[in-house]
């Protein structure tokens, strides 16, 4: 049953006009207006640990998952293979492999760049990879913000 008279963060009574739906590890939590503001400054891994602080989250497992997720996920960053750095992901570019550049015949290609911030390295994945992997998944949304 759904806990959405009670802000998760902080216990306070929710009144109709005054409750706010805040997003935590992908799940929707009811929250006050005081507690809204002070996690939007808040990292994701914070935000779930106050989440689950109260034992008032309708879905712990859920938000525990992510906790485990972000704690693990930059054990999972791949390394640059010129000088060992970890690789930041950069946003879906399309990579045009033709001459022709009209857009009819020209072979074009989606890829995920990832950059070495240490020794200026590039190197590409492939979008459906990276997005199935559940590690690089989100670091990619840190990285971009998306």
């Amino acid at each position: 049953m759904a806990n959405y008279d009670k802000c998760i963060f902080c216990g306070e009574d929710l009144r109709f006009f005054h409750s706010y739906s805040f997003r935590c590890g992908d799940i929707s939590c009811p929250c006050c207006k005081n507690c809204a503001g002070e996690l939007a400054e808040l990292s994701e891994e914070e935000q779930c640990r106050r989440a689950l602080r109260l034992g008032l989250a309708e879905q712990p497992e859920r938000l525990e998952e992510r906790l485990t997720l972000i704690s693990e996920a930059e054990k999972h960053r791949p390394a640059c293979l010129r000088c060992g750095a970890k690789l930041r992901f950069g946003g879906i570019q399309r990579l045009d492999n033709s001459p022709m550049r009209d857009g009819i015949f020209s072979d074009t290609y989606d890829i995920r760049p990832a950059y070495c911030e240490s020794c200026g390295k590039i190197e590409f994945y492939h979008p459906d990879y990276v997005a199935r992997n559940k590690f690089m998944a989100y670091l990619i949304q840190k990285d971009t913000g998306a």
